[in-house]
């Protein structure tokens, strides 16, 4: 039967290739494999907009080569087709491979556990209509990501720790989602074996890097190379990508209509919000670890993981639809460890099961697992079928109209919080209930956190204006840097300090004509007092106007200033103001050289 199954499971892959999927995606795909097989990594990365691991562009450069030798990528009318079919058969044959590895390494953990309803698990996740909707139709790569580090896990049951840590690091230099774990990795590879293996650990998960990132040694590009690690953290600057949680929720079920830098709580922003409540649930997870003994180690690096994927999901922002896809295979290993953990192996045996495990307790382990994983798989795939209505409806069936959607999403949203919730309480209340003085302290942390980053505003002190994160940025050159001129964008060597004829100033902006800095204050303040002028170090023969703006209404322009004019001082009424924007408009034809500051800007409650 299982073979038959995995046959019919597989045929299933095949035969849904050709669906066009997330067009955006697939494109994507496409254009960066025709970049880094005809120019190179550093080309990619320096040229287009590529935001993926370093790794991940071997894996397109490859498939583009294969696709050389059958066809022209060249030929832009069949490439860039949507029903590309060869391109759809060569980058889904990746995704195929992923899912059946995910089910070989399902089944060799199981029988590593002499688990005997491995391949049971293996078919349901293979059968899994989210598996499916993710991978072959939508056109993602999850499945690459989670197969490698699943692979990491079998080789530490396999006691295998370097090996382990060589193909951890590969993981998340594919995928960036793996990239979550690498504090819980080698806290947990401290905890099982030594700090001698986790220096092991550390030093071949070093050398794995250098070499997968060697071009950028080569080149010396290592600025590029830390852009493509650090230019995701801003690259979709909302709420939600459609990713039905909390913050779906508190968006008033439009995710991407609001920019995560709007203040939610005094002066924090709603992404710094939700980062300070993952590293909660991050430090819960982290002790959970920390505290196992060492022959339960494993399964709570299982457990620890799957709470910081529930986390990343539900309390970030920036957050995908797709991003709880590593729970569908995380969850089948908390099955098999759980069942044939809860008691003591005979003889000391990590492979043998006691025969208590027949009774209640394995049946319960067994119980609660399904019930996570169907309940996660339903909300995940409706959430990505909704998604992928929203962006190509062409690709789904979707018979209910826009309000009726809106309100399915609510739905889901609530759906999948309630799911959260319950593997919390289910797999943490106890956990917490033995380590309450630690939860009372993590929660002590995150409430003096909140008010210490509030402090000035609770106490009605002024608040300057470079402690809160634009919600949009233009500008002509380079970008506005804070406490710097705007010239030290360029680099370490050109940083300088803000001045305007040499009156120098600790805090301001460093912007260049022409130039719009809009913040969402939520209506927190009364007034904005600001010094502004051209900078020392700006051109002499240009002029700009300083401009402030409030929710689209113009409360202060300037006269043109020069170089040579002193530094000007101003306060404004942004009573009852949202939106704040700040505006430096070149007076004239050119704009060459003009360096112009906000000096000390302070708002007053």
């Amino acid at each position: 039967m299982f073979n038959l199954l995995f046959i019919f499971g597989t045929i299933i892959r095949f035969f849904l290739i050709g669906v066009s999927g997330f067009k955006a995606d697939i494109a994507f795909w496409k254009g960066w494999g025709l970049a880094v097989a005809d120019n190179g990594i550093i080309w990619l990365v320096k040229n287009t907009n590529y935001n993926y691991p370093p790794g991940f562009a071997y894996v397109l450069d490859l498939i583009n080569k294969i696709y050389k030798l059958f066809a022209d990528p060249y030929n832009i009318s069949q490439y860039w087709m949507d029903t590309n079919l060869l391109y759809l058969f060569l980058f889904k044959l990746l995704i195929i491979a992923s899912d059946i590895g995910i089910v070989f390494l399902i089944i060799k953990i199981s029988n590593k556990f002499k688990f005997e309803w491995g391949k049971l698990l293996a078919l349901i996740y293979f059968l899994n209509p989210a598996v499916i909707f993710d991978g072959v139709i939508w056109g993602q790569v999850d499945q690459f990501g989670l197969f490698l580090f699943l692979g990491a896990v079998y080789l530490f049951i396999d006691e295998k720790p370097k090996l382990a840590s060589i193909i951890f690091t590969i993981s998340w230099l594919m995928k960036w989602q793996n990239i979550i774990f690498i504090p819980i990795f080698y806290l947990f590879v401290y905890k099982k074996y030594s700090f001698e293996d986790l220096i092991k650990s550390l030093t071949v998960s070093l050398i794995t890097f250098l070499i997968i990132s060697l071009p950028f040694w080569l080149n010396r590009e290592m600025a590029s190379l830390i852009n493509l690690f650090t230019v995701n953290s801003n690259w979709f600057p909302w709420y939600s990508l459609n990713a039905f949680n909390g913050w779906w929720i508190t968006s008033g079920l439009n995710g991407m209509g609001i920019v995560d830098k709007t203040l939610v709580l005094g002066v924090i922003n709603a992404k710094q919000f939700g980062l300070l409540l993952f590293c909660v649930f991050y430090f819960i997870a982290s002790l959970n670890i920390y505290l196992a003994k060492k022959e339960a180690t494993l399964k709570q690096f299982i457990l620890s993981s799957t709470l910081i994927v529930f986390s990343f999901f539900h309390l970030l922002t920036q957050s995908h639809e797709r991003y709880l896809f590593h729970l569908l295979g995380l969850i089948p290993l908390l099955m098999i460890i759980n069942s044939t953990s809860c008691h003591p192996r005979e003889n000391g045996d990590p492979g043998a099961l006691d025969s208590r495990l027949r009774g209640n307790d394995n049946k319960s382990y067994w119980n609660n697992g399904l019930i996570l994983w169907i309940l996660i798989s339903l909300g995940l795939f409706f959430n990505m079928y909704i998604s992928m209505f929203y962006n190509y409806p062409d690709q789904v069936f979707w018979p209910f109209s826009a309000g009726i959607t809106r309100d399915i999403s609510l739905l889901i949203s609530v759906f999948q919080i309630a799911t959260f919730a319950y593997f919390f309480v289910k797999y943490f209340h106890s956990f917490i209930k033995a380590n309450y003085l630690w939860f009372i302290g993590i929660i002590l942390v995150f409430f003096s956190s909140i008010f210490i980053i509030n402090y000035g505003y609770i106490l009605g002190k002024p608040v300057s204006l470079t402690k809160i994160t634009p919600v949009d940025i233009q500008q002509d050159y380079l970008k506005p840097m804070i406490n710097m001129t705007v010239e030290s964008a360029r680099g370490v060597s050109y940083w300088n300090r803000l001045s305007n004829n040499y009156y120098f100033y600790n805090l301001g902006i460093g912007a260049h004509a022409n130039s719009v800095i809009s913040y969402s204050l939520g209506k927190r303040f009364s007034k904005l007092t600001t010094d502004f002028g051209i900078d020392t170090e700006g051109g002499e023969k240009n002029k700009a106007s300083f401009i402030i703006m409030g929710d689209g209404r113009e409360l202060y322009r300037s006269k043109p200033k020069g170089k040579y004019d002193q530094p000007e001082s101003i306060t404004v009424s942004i009573s009852n103001i949202d939106k704040l924007s700040l505006i430096i408009k070149t007076e004239g034809t050119d704009n060459n050289g003009l360096h112009a500051d906000w000096l000390n800007p302070v708002l007053i409650r």
